[in-house]
C-alpha cells in the first residue's frame, strides 16, 4: 500500500494532485525538442506531452504542426515539400499552409475542389534558441484557452542566451516517465551510494550522508535550489560498523562535490561543475517515456572555446553522460512506482513536488506565491520535520 507519511512523518498521500496527474507534463510551457542542426529540409517527427508533432524549416524559419492528416490519418511528417510555405501529405497530395495549418489545395481533386479551406491541421509555436528548437504547448483540445503565451525567453534559462555560450550536448528519447527522471536529478540520497562505482567520481571524496538538505527558491523564483547542511564523510552504523571505505585515491572535495543544483518549470535542471554547467531537460514525450536534453554549457570564445567542445567530446560525453548519468537511466527504467516509502532524504523530491503543485502554470495567470512566502512555508514544513526525527538514529537513513 501507498503510505500516507514519509519516514520524517510528512503527509504525501494526496498532497500534489497536479503533479500526480502530470503524466504527459505541464501545458502553457516552451520546450526544447531537438537542436537547430538536427532539422533540415526533411520533415521530422517529435512526440511532445502525448501530442503528435511534425517540424519543417521553410525559408529559414521552424514550423510546427499536428502530425496527422485528417484525410485518412497519415503522418504529414511522411509528406513532401513540393511548395515553398506549405506541407503536402504524401498519401493523396492534401497541402497545408505551414503557419496556419489550413488545407490550401488537393492536388488529386482539382483546383476546385470542395473540401478546400475545409480541413485544418493544429499549429504549434516554435522558436529557436540557444541552439535548441523550442515548442509551445497551450491548452489542450476542448481545454479553456487560457491567458496568452509568454514569450520563449521566459522559459529558457538566462545562461543560455549569454553572450558567448558554448553549448554541447545530445538528445535522446528514453524510456520512464519525465517525473521520475526530473526526481532523480534532485534526488539527495542516491548519489551517495549509487554513483560511487562511477568512472567520473573515481577520485571524488563523497560523503555518506547529509544532514539539514532543504530546498528554497531562488531569488527570482525561478529556481528551487538545494541546500545541504553538514556532510558526514564517514561514520558508523548498526551491524555493519564504519561505512564507506575510505581508499586513499579517494581525496578531491570542495567544489568537485559541493556543486550548486537546482531544478525550474517545467523541467530543467542545473548542475554547475567546475568551470562549466550541465543542464539536463527531461521533456515529456508519453507517458513511458521522455526526451533527454543533455547540455554541457560553458562562456568561452576563441582557443578556450575550442578546448571545452574538445573536452566535451573525448570526456564529458562518455564518461558523465553515458556512465555517471547513464546509471541514473538505469535506475529510472527500473522504477516501479507508486507505491513507494519515502524516507528523509527525500525531502528535496516532495519539496520539487509542492513546488509543481503550486508554481506550475494553469493556463491562466500563472501562480506566483512570492518566494519568501513560500520560502516561510517550507522552512516551517522544514522545521516540523526535524522536530519530529530529532534524536533518530542514523540508521533511519
Amino acid at each position: 500500500m501507498e503510505a500516507a507519511r514519509s519516514a520524517s512523518q510528512e503527509r504525501v498521500l494526496g498532497n500534489w494532485p497536479r503533479y500526480d496527474a502530470a503524466a504527459l507534463g505541464f501545458r502553457h510551457y516552451w520546450y526544447p525538442v531537438m537542436f537547430s542542426r538536427q532539422l533540415r529540409r526533411k520533415p521530422r517527427a517529435i512526440t511532445l506531452c502525448g501530442e503528435q508533432i511534425v517540424l519543417v524549416r521553410d525559408g529559414g524559419r521552424v514550423y510546427a504542426l499536428q502530425d496527422r492528416c485528417p484525410h485518412r490519418g497519415v503522418p504529414l511528417s511522411c509528406g513532401r515539400r513540393e511548395f515553398p510555405g506549405m506541407l503536402t501529405c504524401a498519401y493523396h497530395g492534401w497541402t497545408y499552409d505551414l503557419q496556419t495549418g489550413r488545407l490550401e489545395v488537393v492536388l488529386t481533386d482539382g483546383p476546385d475542389s470542395p473540401i478546400r479551406g475545409k480541413a485544418n491541421v493544429r499549429t504549434y509555436p516554435a522558436e529557436e534558441r540557444a541552439g535548441l528548437i523550442w515548442v509551445y504547448v497551450g491548452a489542450a483540445a476542448g481545454d479553456e484557452p487560457g491567458a496568452p503565451r509568454p514569450p520563449v525567453e521566459e522559459d529558457v534559462p538566462e545562461e543560455l542566451l549569454l553572450p558567448n555560450t558554448v553549448v554541447e550536448g545530445f538528445t535522446q528519447v528514453r524510456k520512464g516517465n519525465w517525473r521520475w527522471a526530473a526526481e532523480n536529478g534532485i534526488d539527495e540520497g542516491h548519489g551517495r551510494f549509487l554513483h560511487r562505482t562511477a568512472l567520473w567520481t573515481t577520485f571524488r571524496k563523497m560523503p555518506a550522508w547529509t544532514q539539514g538538505t532543504r530546498m528554497v527558491p531562488s531569488e527570482d523564483g525561478k529556481w528551487l535550489l538545494r541546500q545541504r547542511g553538514q556532510s558526514v564523510f564517514q561514520d558508523t552504523y548498526p551491524r555493519v560498523g564504519k561505512w564507506p571505505p575510505q581508499p586513499w585515491w579517494r581525496n578531491r572535495r570542495g567544489g568537485a562535490v559541493y556543486h550548486k543544483l537546482g531544478i525550474r518549470l517545467p523541467c530543467i535542471l542545473i548542475n554547475t561543475q567546475d568551470g562549466w554547467a550541465d543542464y539536463e531537460i527531461w521533456v515529456p514525450w508519453d507517458e513511458d517515456h521522455h526526451l533527454a536534453v543533455m547540455l554541457a554549457v560553458t562562456h568561452a570564445t576563441g582557443l578556450r572555446a575550442l578546448l571545452f567542445r574538445l573536452w566535451y567530446r573525448l570526456w564529458v560525453r562518455w564518461a558523465y553522460y553515458g556512465g555517471f548519468n547513464g546509471q541514473d537511466q538505469w535506475m529510472i527504467e527500473q522504477m516501479q512506482i507508486p507505491p513507494e516509502r519515502l524516507y528523509r532524504p527525500d525531502v528535496s523530491i516532495t519539496a520539487w513536488r509542492k513546488w509543481c503543485q503550486e508554481q506550475a502554470r494553469r493556463g491562466a495567470a500563472p501562480a506566483t506565491a512570492p518566494a519568501g512566502d513560500w520560502a516561510s512555508a517550507a522552512d516551517a514544513e522544514y522545521a516540523a520535520v526535524e522536530a519530529a526525527t530529532a534524536g533518530a538514529e542514523a540508521a533511519a537513513y
